[in-house]
Parts: C-alpha cells; structure tokens; sequence
C-alpha cells in the first residue's frame, strides 16, 4: 500500500487513467533489468527511477569516460573512470529512495544470461551490438520474459517489444541475420539517444500496466534529423 509521502510523489502519476494508486503499486512491486547504462540506458533509467519501477537491475562492464558525457546523462565529468553500474546505482537511488538498484560490473554471456535474466518481470537491452541482443532474444524466450529491444545511430534508432508465445522474436526481423560482432553505433546525435531511450521505456512501462498498445510484431524506426516517424511491420516468415 503506497503512504502519504508516495501518495504526494507519484500524485500525477496516480491521476492518469491507466496508473492509478493500483498501478503505481504495481510498478512499485516490478522487477526490471536493464542491460547496458550507455546512451540509451541512462535516460532510460532515469524514467524507470523517477515514476516508480521498484526493482532495477543494471548490467554494464564498461567505465564512464568522456566521450560519453555528450549522451549519457546520468554522468558528469567527476564520474570519468568510475564503473557506470556504481555510479548509476548512487545517483538513482538519491533520485528516488523507493527504488531498490543492483548493478552487476559484468558483460552479459551466455555464460551467465540464463541467471541473471531469470525473475524478471521484462527486460530492456539498450546495448550497441548485436551479439547481446541475439543472446537476450534466446534467453528470453526460453525463460518466457518479454523483453524490449532498442538501438540508436546517427540520427536514427529503432524499437521494437516482443512477448514470448505472444509476438514474433528480435530474429523474426531478418531474413538474414546480421554478424553477432556487428555494432550498431557510429556517430549518435544525442537527442536521438534520448528519443529512443524514451519510447523503449514507455514500451517497458506500458506492458508492467498493463496497456496494450504495444509494438508487437513490428518495429517503431525514428530519424530526428528528418523528423520522421515510421512503424514496420515485421516479415511474415
């Protein structure tokens, strides 16, 4: 049952249709993991914090460093060289004391996968290189976790959600799979990032409510630079 306090903090959350006092409770009792803390992790977990999600996990190996401060805003200068999993766990946790934050310093394997996604509520992989997505997409099947991909270069990103026996897969996608070892990111214009990292989080936080309008067998594809907003629908193979 929310308190006063979280009653006042979360009030403009509980008066939209879809949250109410239950649905913020729900999103209290949630359990989400978010896999890479980069240019899309980090807005992203900045939204999952501040409206509530209750539970995060954060899997990142990676230090913060410069070139990172342009997109990656929940980093400063003061923070270069430190592991971004304990630094994002610091800074969140002081954004909102009701969310309870554990961060693994590790990459995610497959050797390790099948543990550390297990008992989740839904997963959210914001990593730059296919490898990782292609591994979440097997393990989350297998486990029955539904899981929102995302990925961002340029000036454009893509998103897509998927529920196991539900919707087609992340490889449904292609007809071809692309290498495993093959990055997505170049250049990013920030603002993309951030775009992106927005609506793969409204896609995590709307399948936790419960809302259907889910990208579900088809991908959301946006390119700031055009100003363009396109949703494909994915092959029937």
């Amino acid at each position: 049952m929310l308190n006063n306090k979280q009653k006042d903090h979360y009030y403009r959350n509980i008066l939209l249709d879809d949250f109410g006092i239950e649905g913020q409770e729900k999103l209290l009792s949630s359990h989400v993991l978010v896999i890479g803390s980069g240019g899309l992790g980090t807005p992203s977990l900045i939204y999952l914090t501040s409206i509530g999600v209750g539970h995060i996990t954060i899997i990142d190996d990676d230090k913060v460093s410069l070139s990172n401060l342009p997109r990656q805003i929940l980093y400063s200068s003061e923070d270069i060289n430190k592991p971004k999993g304990e630094v994002s766990k610091r800074k969140l946790e002081s954004l909102n004391p009701d969310v309870k934050i554990n961060f693994i310093q590790d990459r995610l394997t497959e050797n390790n996968a099948l543990e550390i996604i297990k008992g989740h509520d839904i997963v959210l992989e914001v990593t730059d290189n296919f490898e990782t997505k292609f591994l979440v997409n097997d393990i989350c099947k297998k486990l029955n976790i539904p899981f929102v991909i995302a990925g961002v270069s340029d000036y454009q990103g893509q998103i897509t959600t998927c529920i196991p026996n539900k919707s087609k897969d992340f490889k449904s996608l292609f007809s071809t799979l692309p290498s495993s070892d093959k990055t997505l990111v170049e250049g990013v214009y920030p603002l993309s990032a951030g775009v992106i990292a927005n609506i793969a989080t409204s896609e995590v936080i709307k399948y936790l409510l419960g809302i259907d309008s889910l990208l579900l067998d088809k991908m959301m594809v946006v390119d700031l630079k055009k100003n363009d907003f396109k949703v494909i629908n994915f092959p029937n193979l």
